[in-house]
């Protein structure tokens, strides 16, 4: 089954670098259900700027999705955003990832291009890697809204947990 990758991160006590896994043939389709879910001028879905009554019902319409969710944790922050990558671009490739979008921060594009294209050479040269803002597509909002679930834990941790695996850097 081919997959598409979704990454997004949060800096709380630790850092954390989470990846929605989207079957290719659902990438469409969920983003729709999301758009459906946009309200007056939403361009898009950021999790901790939602209020605690959309929370429950943005989580039902990303469980319906039935994206497996994966998060990199590491206390290393100051190199974590590296870390993360480099285990999980092996991982994503073995599990037949095809296209990686990841959520832009302009000050590590162009660093994290070129530690990609190393990656990518070395690892599966099928692989197309893309930054992209959350408005440009709004699948970058599952890796947010789990991101930030787990970091929140408790019981937004447990509504993920089921579907969501942790790997400790």
């Amino acid at each position: 089954m081919v997959l598409h990758a979704f990454v997004d991160e949060s800096v709380a006590s630790t850092y954390i670098v989470a990846v929605a896994l989207v079957p290719a043939d659902r990438v469409a389709d969920g983003r729709k259900a999301l758009r459906a879910l946009l309200q007056g001028g939403q361009k898009r879905l950021h999790f901790s700027q939602e209020g605690d009554r959309r929370r429950p019902e943005i989580m039902t319409v990303i469980e319906r999705l039935g994206a497996e969710h994966r998060v990199y944790t590491t206390k290393n922050v100051r190199e974590a955003r590296v870390l993360c990558l480099e285990r999980l671009v092996p991982d994503l490739v073995a599990a037949g990832v095809r296209r990686l979008v990841i959520e832009r921060d302009d000050s590590l594009v162009t660093a994290e291009r070129r530690l990609l294209f190393q990656l990518c050479r070395d690892l599966e040269p099928e692989l197309t890697y893309t930054h992209l803002r959350a408005k440009e597509d709004l699948l970058l909002c599952l890796p947010d809204a789990v991101a930030w679930c787990w970091a929140r834990g408790g019981g937004w941790r447990a509504r993920v947990a089921a579907y969501t695996s942790e790997i400790a850097l």
